[in-house]
C-alpha cells in the first residue's frame, strides 16, 4: 500500500490503520480536512486483514461482517461513503451453526426460521425463545441502563432455565468477545447478537482484506494520505493540547487533532510518555484486556465438504461454557475442548479459533506445532476427513496477534467487555488531553467490527462538530 506524502502539517493524524481508523479518516477527509493515517504494517487492516501463504489465502482474525441490513452500522457507512456498490458482498445463510452431542442449531438470516428451529429443539422454552430474539432485535422491552450493569448470564437467566440452551447461546459470545457470559456486559453481548450474529454472514469479495482495501482506497480518493510501515514514536503535547506526532525519532508531523486507533495503554503510557493524570494512569494499570485467541490456518485440496463454506461452526463439547473460559484464562489452551471452525468461501482455506491467554513467546515456540496437530484432531469431530486433505498448516498465537497490532497481551477485542469496564471516563472517544481522541476497541464502549465502524464515524462527527463551532 503506497501513498504520496508531500507535507508534514495536517489537520488530523490517525494512528493505526484498523477499520475504525480508516472509517474515521474517510469521514474527516470527505469533509475537507487534511488527514494522514500512519500504519506500522505494510498494509492497513489490523485483525481485519488477510494474508497469503503457500498459495492459500487466509483471513487473519476477522472472518465475516455483520450489521449490513438496511440501516445497519456498516450498511449506513458504505452508503455514506458511496462504496456499497463497489464491494461484491455475499451473505452466507446460516451465518452460524452450534453443534453439540444433543442438537444442531442454525442462526438463519430469517429470524422467524431461527426461532422455529430453536423452539423445535427446546419446546418448553419456545415462548421465551421468541421473546428473547424479538427483544434483542427491537430493544423495546429491554432497559439499556440495566444491560450495562448486568452480565449476559443474568440476562439469559431472565429468559431461560435450560442449561443446554443457555450454553448454546453463550458459546458464540465466548468466541466473539473472549469472555464468559458471567463476565461480559449484557449490553455488549446483546449488541454483538443484534449486529453480528443475527445480522451476520456477510463476506466481502474474495477475502476480508477487500473490505479494508476499499476503505483505504476511498480514504485516498477523498484526499487522505497513508504512511505505511511506520511507527508513531511519540505524541507531542504542549499546554495540555496535542500538537502532532513524532515518527522515525526526529521527524515531526504537525497536526491539530490526533486520533488513536491503537492500544490505549500504548497511547497513554508510551506515546504520551507520562503526561497524563495519575488517576488515569492507575485506571489503565487496573483495567483488564480481553483474552487473546489461538488461530489455526489450514490449506486443503478442496475436498472438505462436511461443513458448508462461509459459515461459522461452533463445537459445543459440553454445557459448562463458564469452564471453557476458565480453561483459557488459566493458560491451559491445550485443554480447550470447544472451537469455532470455518471453511472459507474459496472452499480450500480453513480457520479455527479458540480463546487463549497470552503466555510467553517461549511457550508458543515450544508448543505451537503440538497444538496445531492437537486441534486438527479435535476439528475431526466435525470434519472427519480433514487430515487426509490438508496440504498446508500453520497457526497464529496470542504472541502473533501482539506482533501484528501491539495490542496489550495480544488482546483480541481491546478491553474486556465487563460491566465495570464500560464507558470509563477518559477512555471513551474524548480524552483529558485536548484534541486527542480514541476510536476502536480500546474506547471501553463497543466491540466487534460493526461497533468499531460505528465508533470511527462517530469520532469523526465529534471532531467535525467542533470544526463547525469554530466556523
Amino acid at each position: 500500500m503506497k501513498s504520496r506524502i508531500t507535507k508534514n502539517k495536517y489537520d488530523a493524524v490517525i494512528i493505526g490503520g484498523g477499520v475504525s481508523g480508516l472509517v474515521c479518516g474517510c469521514y474527516l477527509a470527505r469533509a475537507g480536512l487534511q488527514v494522514i493515517l500512519i500504519e506500522k504494517n505494510v498494509n492497513a487492516g489490523g485483525y481485519s486483514g488477510s494474508f497469503q501463504k503457500k498459495g492459500f489465502v487466509f483471513d487473519a482474525c476477522a472472518h465475516a461482517l455483520g450489521s449490513l441490513r438496511e440501516g445497519g452500522f456498516i450498511e449506513q457507512i458504505l452508503k455514506d461513503l458511496e462504496i456499497k456498490d463497489r464491494l461484491k458482498m455475499k451473505r452466507y445463510d446460516p451465518s452460524d451453526i452450534v453443534i453439540s452431542k444433543d442438537f444442531k442449531l442454525h442462526f438463519w438470516s430469517d429470524l422467524d426460521k431461527t426461532i422455529q428451529e430453536f423452539s423445535a429443539v427446546f419446546p418448553k422454552e419456545a415462548v421465551n425463545i421468541n421473546r428473547f430474539f424479538k427483544d434483542i432485535i427491537d430493544l423495546k422491552n429491554v432497559s439499556l441502563a440495566q444491560l450495562k450493569s448486568k452480565s449476559f448470564k443474568d440476562f439469559l437467566g431472565s429468559y431461560f432455565s435450560d442449561v443446554r440452551l443457555i450454553a448454546a447461546l453463550s458459546l458464540p459470545v465466548l468466541g466473539n468477545a473472549s469472555l464468559a457470559a458471567s463476565k461480559i456486559s449484557a449490553y455488549t453481548a446483546v449488541a454483538l447478537y443484534k449486529e453480528f450474529i443475527l445480522d451476520g454472514g456477510y463476506y466481502p469479495g474474495t477475502k476480508m482484506q477487500d473490505f479494508v482495501d476499499i476503505l483505504a482506497k476511498r480514504f485516498k480518493e477523498f484526499g487522505g494520505d497513508i504512511l505505511p510501515s511506520t511507527l508513531v514514536e511519540r505524541i507531542s503535547i504542549k499546554d495540555g493540547k496535542v500538537e502532532g506526532v513524532y515518527i522515525n525519532k526526529d521527524d515531526f508531523i504537525e497536526s491539530r487533532y490526533v486520533i488513536s486507533n491503537v492500544d490505549a495503554r500504548q497511547t497513554f503510557l508510551e506515546l504520551i510518555n507520562g503526561k497524563i493524570d495519575l488517576n488515569l494512569s492507575d485506571t489503565l494499570n487496573n483495567l483488564s484486556p480481553s483474552l487473546s485467541i489461538f488461530i489455526l490456518y489450514l490449506g486443503t485440496n478442496g475436498q472438505v465438504d462436511s461443513i458448508p463454506p462461509g459459515v461459522n461452526v461452533w463445537f459445543l463439547p459440553h454445557y459448562n461454557v463458564e469452564n471453557m473460559y476458565e480453561v483459557a484464562d488459566k493458560k491451559t489452551v491445550d485443554q480447550s475442548e470447544w472451537f469455532m471452525v470455518r471453511l472459507a468461501p474459496n472452499k480450500k482455506s480453513i480457520t479455527m479459533l479458540v480463546t487463549s491467554a497470552f503466555e510467553n513467546p517461549e511457550y508458543w515456540k515450544e508448543n505451537k506445532k503440538k497444538l496445531i496437530n492437537l486441534f486438527i484432531k479435535k476439528i475431526e469431530q466435525v470434519i472427519p476427513e480433514l487430515s487426509q486433505n490438508i496440504i498446508f498448516k500453520d497457526a497464529a498465537t496470542p504472541n502473533t496477534l501482539y506482533k501484528w497490532t501491539l495490542n496489550y497481551r495480544g488482546a483480541a477485542y481491546g478491553w474486556a467487555g465487563t460491566p465495570s469496564q464500560f464507558a470509563i471516563p477518559g477512555l471513551s472517544q474524548s480524552t483529558p488531553i485536548k484534541n486527542l481522541y480514541l476510536t476502536g476497541h480500546w474506547t471501553t464502549l463497543v466491540q466487534g467490527i460493526p461497533g468499531v465502524v460505528y465508533l470511527g464515524r462517530d469520532t469523526a462527527k465529534i471532531i467535525l462538530n467542533r470544526e463547525k463551532v469554530k466556523k
